[in-house]
This record gives C-alpha cells, sequence and structure tokens, in this order.
C-alpha cells in the first residue's frame, strides 16, 4: 500500500502534559477512560466550577501533574469521600 498524504486525518488530537509517562500512569491511576474527558470548547476552570457546584469528583492531570502528588489526591480525595459519605 503507498502513501496517502492527502488524508484528513487528526495529528495531534491530545498532547501529553507534562509526558506521556506521567500522564498516562496518572490516567490509568484514576481509572482510565471509564470516567474521561476531553474537550477543547470549555476551561479546566469551567470544568472545576462545575464539578464544585455538581459535588462530583474532579482530578486533573497537567503540566504541573505528578505521579506521587497525584497519587496523594486520589488518596485524600477516597479519605475524604469515606468520611463524608454518609452526609452526602
Amino acid at each position: 500500500m503507498g502513501k496517502l498524504p492527502n488524508l484528513p486525518v487528526a495529528r495531534v488530537l491530545w498532547d501529553a502534559q507534562p509526558n506521556l509517562e506521567v500522564a498516562a500512569t496518572c490516567w490509568i491511576l484514576a481509572g482510565g477512560a471509564h470516567h474521561t474527558v476531553y474537550t477543547q470548547a470549555l476551561t479546566t476552570e469551567f470544568i472545576e466550577d462545575f464539578a464544585e457546584m455538581a459535588g462530583i469528583e474532579l482530578v486533573v492531570i497537567d503540566r504541573n501533574t505528578t505521579i506521587r502528588s497525584f497519587k496523594d489526591q486520589l488518596n485524600a480525595n477516597e479519605a475524604y469521600f469515606h468520611m463524608f459519605k454518609n452526609n452526602l
């Protein structure tokens, strides 16, 4: 099969931040595709505001994410849920 250079295909849909290893590891730790959102139409701040208003957990993987801090955040979120689940 020859090259097809003129086909309209996506070249970059997701630019993994801070890098592919950290982004993929954190994504898997958070449950992978189970509750994943991707959009270019909304800002992170908009999604954060919505999650807070809706009372749902939000974890953000961005250029400042480290695997250690992400694990800590997931653990803190889990502890919070277990402490307050009867009040939800």
